[in-house]
């Protein structure tokens, strides 16, 4: 069965629960850059710091690998800063950096309590994270996963009268067809 669309209130409404701390902070960069990338979860984890790119117009993220990319040619997305602080890529993504000291390979690690950093997450962990975030939120966790990001931000362009050809411009969809079953 599919999983909800996350719509933008309903990210800020996620990362507006988050804690004021490591884990807090690591999973607003993963939710916020997942939906606003409308990434696939494997690549959300696939990112490595040397993937980005930080300019003053934003965060350019090169993907190495994907779904519709299997010789890893790679692809280039471009996420501009956003309006509200909250649910801005490119803040999120500087602040989850700094904070955690990462400065080279897996942006996105397994952390224990403590805020002792491991290996790269595994693509498992992203539907893990915005299950759990979601019912902190007081939206019912079962009806949303990783996909819920992607699809949340097709359904928010859509809904914002962007055109098929900008949403699959930043989704990598090949048919539109496809796009059409969000």
């Amino acid at each position: 069965m599919g999983k909800e669309a996350l719509w933008l209130a309903d990210l800020r409404q996620v990362v507006g629960i988050l804690p004021d701390s490591l884990i807090g902070t690591r999973n607003r960069a993963l939710l916020v850059n997942g939906w606003a990338g409308a990434l696939r979860r494997s690549e959300l984890v696939g990112i490595d710091v040397e993937h980005l790119r930080f300019t003053s117009d934003g965060l350019v993220l090169t993907i190495e690998h994907s779904k519709t990319d299997q010789h890893g040619v790679g692809q280039v997305i471009a996420l501009p800063y956003g309006s509200n602080r909250s649910t801005c890529p490119v803040r999120s993504m500087q602040e989850w950096l700094e904070e955690s000291r990462i400065t080279s390979g897996p942006v996105f690690r397994r952390m224990d309590r403590h805020g002792n950093l491991y290996e790269r997450m595994t693509a498992q962990s992203v539907r893990l994270i915005v299950q759990k975030n979601c019912q902190k939120a007081g939206l019912p966790a079962a009806s949303y996963g990783a996909r819920s990001l992607r699809s949340g931000f097709c359904s928010t362009a859509a809904k914002a009268g962007k055109s098929e050809h900008q949403i699959m411009r930043q989704t990598r969809h090949i048919l539109s067809s496809i796009l059409k079953r969000k």
